[in-house]
């Protein structure tokens, strides 16, 4: 028997064996609620047996030809296509994917590599990233197949890999994916030279074998896409819209937000508020400050859940029980996917003609919200290791993507690198040094959304109370400004000095009383900003 039909045979075995999965009988119970108690109903088109739960009053579909996984690793190692669930790994959040495929490795010492390769991997990755990873190794072997059909591991050198790296420059993938592929093979031939599954040469694939990837850019959602986005906000359903709403304040990722606890929210001694959750990608629980209005979002969701749900459910927000495409939304214990998500939004910017700047309708995607606050947070001043700790980033690197400095921006720090902030005694009240300590989220409760004024900005933060002084901005010990402000508060330093003359013949003795204040704090405030400048 040839290798070529001994192989064939291997694959039709294996084939066979795959139809015969591990099954157990598998009991009744509600798809919804995952009770016992219920009545039979009818049988759809397809055979299966309709219930009705006794619990929840919910119709519900058992079918018996759907197996029950059961795990047993070393049975499934054997197969050319392994389904996870048999190895006891479960799907990533938000993703249904749980098979991966070998068969496409031709080669029987690179099949047998490669399942040993994802085997370890699996170990610490998804499966997801794990199926990118045999994707670049199903390349190399066709690659191989195609150049070099008899070729042994000994065999290959770096001229050959050389050759597999120009005929990869020539086909139609981005530069990102051919970077990403040439590393998933660095990683797989590596491990393969230093746990000895190959007889392979070292450092087949070398540094300088990366392209030079572009420097990613934020993707996110213009002001006046957004601006359109809330005036519209009342045509989407209201689990929809309050997802919205916490999407553009705290910026997580969407598969962050559709399976955020019900109970996420915590209040500190200040009585401010914070949002916990936990962030899939980087394996860990982190808590945001947020503001009263986003507060009061979630306790509307967690109301609609206790109204709307009569079995407990564990998530902040729910799927729609007729799925994204119905306008009406009735709630299904149940994580919406990701995609419902996105066709709600999208079809909202259809109905309403949302469009970009050039009239292009605006096509929404799930991560571009979070983009949005990181870019934002950039152009309000915000350091940058606040903004890499509130978007709960490893690296300062990933918070780097967001830093693109708008126009105004860059002309508002060059006023404060020039002159200084002052409050209104003249006095210098923003530091340059803020410390990365444990106090950073502290410092970002009170200053992140601190409010912009004609002539500088208050440092109240939005989520207090209120500001108790009536618009007497210039008698206020949370008022703040800088020297770009100067020409304003000298021309109403001027207004008042009348204001007070004229009021003076009047004899309106409040409006004196008042108006002398703000004239002397006009004066703390031009002295102030001047001290030291070059402005006479």
């Amino acid at each position: 028997m040839t290798p070529q039909s001994e192989n064939q045979t291997q694959l039709t075995l294996i084939s066979v064996n795959q139809n015969q999965p591990n099954v157990e009988p598998r009991e009744v119970k509600c798809n919804h609620c995952g009770s016992g108690h219920f009545i039979k109903k009818r049988k759809n088109k397809k055979g299966h047996q309709i219930y009705i739960c006794k619990s929840c009053d919910r119709t519900f579909v058992h079918n018996t030809d759907k197996p029950q996984y059961v795990v047993n690793p070393e049975a499934e190692y054997k197969k050319d296509i392994w389904d996870c669930r048999n190895l006891g790994i479960k799907s990533e959040v938000g993703k249904w994917e749980y098979k991966i495929n070998f068969i496409d490795i031709t080669q029987s010492w690179l099949l047998e590599t490669a399942k040993k390769y994802v085997k370890f991997v699996l170990s610490s990755l998804s499966i997801c990233s794990a199926n990118r990873k045999v994707a670049a190794i199903k390349r190399l072997s066709r690659f191989l197949a195609r150049a070099y059909p008899s070729i042994e591991p000994h065999e290959i050198n770096r001229s050959i890999m050389i050759e597999f790296l120009v005929e990869l420059t020539s086909l139609n993938i981005s530069i990102s994916t051919r970077a990403a592929e040439i590393g998933h093979l660095r990683g797989f031939l590596d491990m393969s030279y230093q746990n000895q599954w190959l007889n392979i040469s070292r450092y087949l694939i070398r540094p300088e074998d990366f392209p030079k990837r572009p420097k990613p850019l934020p993707r996110y959602i213009p002001e006046d896409v957004l601006r359109q986005l809330n005036e519209h906000l009342g045509d989407l359903p209201e689990p929809v819209m309050r997802m919205t709403l916490v999407l553009q304040e705290c910026g997580m990722r969407i598969s962050e937000l559709l399976h955020m606890n019900s109970d996420c929210l915590l209040q500190d001694k200040a009585g401010d508020w914070f949002l916990r959750y936990y962030q899939f990608k980087m394996v860990k629980e982190i808590t945001i400050p947020i503001s009263r209005e986003i507060v009061r979002v979630i306790q509307e969701q967690q109301r609609y859940i206790r109204e709307n749900l009569n079995i407990p459910y564990k998530y902040l927000f729910c799927a729609n029980e007729s799925g994204a495409h119905k306008e009406d939304f009735k709630a299904r214990p149940k994580p919406m996917s990701r995609n419902a998500y996105a066709q709600y939004l999208n079809r909202l910017a259809k109905n309403r003609n949302i469009c970009d700047a050039n009239g292009k309708l605006w096509h929404f995607q799930t991560h571009q919200f979070r983009h949005t606050v990181g870019t934002r947070m950039i152009n309000n001043g915000v350091p940058q290791h606040i903004i890499q700790k509130y978007l709960g980033h490893e690296s300062p690197t990933m918070t780097a993507v967001y830093a693109q400095i708008h126009d105004q921006t860059m002309k508002t720090e060059v006023a404060k690198f020039r002159g200084k902030v002052v409050n209104i005694a003249g006095q210098v009240v923003e530091p340059n040094d803020i410390a990365a300590d444990d106090t950073a989220l502290q410092w970002f409760k009170k200053s992140i959304q601190a409010q912009a004024l004609p002539n500088g900005s208050c440092a109240l933060p939005t989520i207090s109370q209120g500001c108790p002084h009536a618009n007497a901005c210039l008698t206020c010990t949370h008022f703040r400004t800088s020297a770009e402000h100067l020409p304003e508060h000298k021309k109403q330093l001027k207004q008042t000095d009348k204001l007070i003359e004229k009021a003076a013949t009047n004899g309106w003795l409040r409006q004196i009383e008042m108006n002398i204040q703000v004239k002397s704090n006009l004066e703390n405030i031009i002295s102030g900003l001047e001290e030291g400048s070059d402005e006479g």
